[in-house]
């Protein structure tokens, strides 16, 4: 009887001099097999929108098939070479261009997930508006009559901009009221105290709908010749006050107790008074402190002067309910989330400034 030697393998290559099996690269599969699909779906959604929207079929290839390939496939295409490439490497003992290659393999795949995830979500959402020959697209976006709307929508939009800036200055001032009473020192200021956390508790819970609501049309009904002479837009910049000063109130409480208190201290014994240590110390490093959750803010601010149309005022977005009103059509509203969207972009884009600059200065960068 004929007897076979046992199969031998192959021993995995090992450092020269010391002994070591050096580890192997992270494994790219999984990242180029996630990748791979990706790009087919992305692709085949992108075939499906053009096939929609294009009736010539030359054209319908190359933007349904030939562009997304081509963009969607070179950086797939870069992870598969760097994955092979990696394989060759460990093979011939270069193990350090070997992870490296598959470290660039892994990046090119993220790349790929990336591009295809952003290009898929953006073809399904193409896809639901010009679906059913194109009913949300008329619908919620007919140029038309956002263009028809436009110019009233701008002319309304600065009873938004007066309410918005005049409920800011109050809230800025009273909210510092608010936040200086609650940190008033002593057993003497204990009432001041309590009375300023009642109000911050209280405001911040009620619904700003809900105050615009009581104070335009209950303070009226008062006929107490200082309160019920005003305006509706009067009314509901008090009204937003009231709410927004309980928020900026604990924002300022919020920069002051970020405040180092051996300043105050340091400030005191070298004689500056206890006022005088609030103006020159404190506040201006407060300031500084709560710029960007302040602006923050009043960015929520602005968008909530939308809820005066619960009481009457023609503000942008009661114009814009009023077109869509006679004509069956919400592009009117579309045409208010533009414009809400455009002023409040680059202040959010200023607050992220505000908070890295803030940031690189703690850092000492």
């Amino acid at each position: 009887m004929k007897v076979q030697a046992p199969e031998t393998r192959e021993a995995p290559p090992t450092t020269s001099g010391t002994g070591l099996t050096p580890t192997r690269p992270l494994s790219t599969t999984a990242y180029l097999t996630a990748a791979a699909v990706l790009t087919v779906l992305a692709a085949t959604l992108c075939y499906q929108l053009a096939t929609m929207l294009v009736d010539a079929p030359g054209t319908r290839i190359l933007l349904g098939a030939a562009l997304p390939v081509a963009a969607l496939g070179w950086p797939l295409s870069l992870a598969y070479r760097r994955s092979h490439r990696s394989r060759q490497d460990w093979q011939a003992g270069r193990y350090v261009e070997a992870r490296r290659a598959a470290a660039h393999s892994r990046n090119a795949a993220i790349s790929s997930l990336g591009i295809s995830g952003c290009l898929a979500i953006m073809a399904v959402l193409a896809l639901m508006v010009f679906t059913n020959d194109g009913a949300v697209q008329k619908t919620f976006f007919n140029g038309e009559y956002m263009a028809r709307s436009f110019i009233d929508i701008l002319r309304a939009l600065w009873i938004n901009i007066q309410i918005a800036l005049g409920a800011q200055v109050l809230a800025m001032v009273f909210g510092l009221v608010l936040a200086i009473g609650r940190q008033l020192p002593g057993r003497g200021f204990r009432p001041v105290r309590a009375l300023s956390i009642a109000y911050i508790d209280v405001f911040r819970g009620i619904p700003s709908v809900v105050l615009i609501y009581l104070v335009c049309y209950g303070l009226p009904l008062t006929e107490v010749p200082f309160l019920s002479g005003g305006s509706l837009v009067v009314y509901a910049i008090v009204a937003l006050a009231m709410t927004y000063s309980a928020y900026n109130a604990e924002l300022y409480r919020a920069g002051i107790e970020s405040i180092n208190p051996g300043q105050s201290s340091a400030a005191l014994s070298m004689g500056l008074t206890q006022t005088d240590v609030q103006r020159f110390v404190i506040l201006p490093q407060m300031a500084r402190n709560i710029a960007a959750p302040m602006l923050s803010t009043f960015i929520g601010l602005q968008k909530d002067t939308a809820l005066v149309i619960v009481v009457g005022i023609i503000d942008a977005f009661s114009q814009a309910k009023i077109y869509s009103a006679n004509n069956f059509n919400l592009s009117a509203v579309t045409a208010v989330c533009i414009v809400f969207v455009l002023i409040t972009i680059p202040q959010t884009r200023f607050v992220d400034y505000l908070l890295a600059r803030t940031g690189a200065r703690k850092t000492g960068a």
